[in-house]
């Protein structure tokens, strides 16, 4: 939803009450957040309401989705790293013991599976959408066949699709 409407909605009604609204998918604060960081600030002396103090053109700021400025609410991202780690024995010591036929099947594994882009660190941010239930399933059973996990799936879609619209 555009800061511009959200706006609109404050002058005839409480924050609260629009959060509630199944087109707003945030909390109270965070949508109060959000206008702080479009650089919209709430005066409670005067004439009460929201009033831009930011940079740039209020109309411009208008424009924009409130989500461009909402953050996650405790999501972090995460960092994975392809590290391989010696197995542990039940007395906290490193054992040497199946390591190198472990290594030798991950090979032969890396082998037959399909080549991939992977990189060594790379940062993820933990996303939520809705997805037809139908197309779930076979994103799922495919990721399954394929030995890999859904977010691997997505992630070479979507990287597949914008290198396709990049190309247009």
């Amino acid at each position: 939803m555009k800061i511009g409407k959200i706006l609109e909605l404050i002058k005839t009604d409480t924050p609260a009450n629009i959060v509630k609204r199944a087109d707003v998918h945030l909390s109270e604060k965070s949508l109060r957040k959000a206008l702080n960081k479009a650089g919209y600030e709430y005066r409670n002396s005067g004439e009460k309401g929201w009033y831009f103090v930011g940079e740039g053109e209020e109309e411009t700021v208008q424009e924009q989705l409130i989500y461009d400025f909402a953050t996650a609410g405790k999501a972090k991202a995460n960092v994975s790293t392809n590290v391989n780690k010696e197995p542990i024995n039940n007395t906290n010591q490193r054992s040497n013991v199946g390591i190198k036929r472990g290594k030798e099947q991950v090979e032969q594994a890396n082998e037959q599976s399909a080549p991939t882009m992977e990189r060594t660190n790379v940062i993820r941010k933990r996303s939520s959408f809705d997805m037809d239930v139908e197309l779930m399933k076979e994103l799922k059973i495919q990721a399954i066949i394929n030995n890999r996990t859904v977010y691997e799936l997505v992630e070479s879609a979507v990287r597949h699709y914008l290198a396709e619209l990049k190309g247009k």
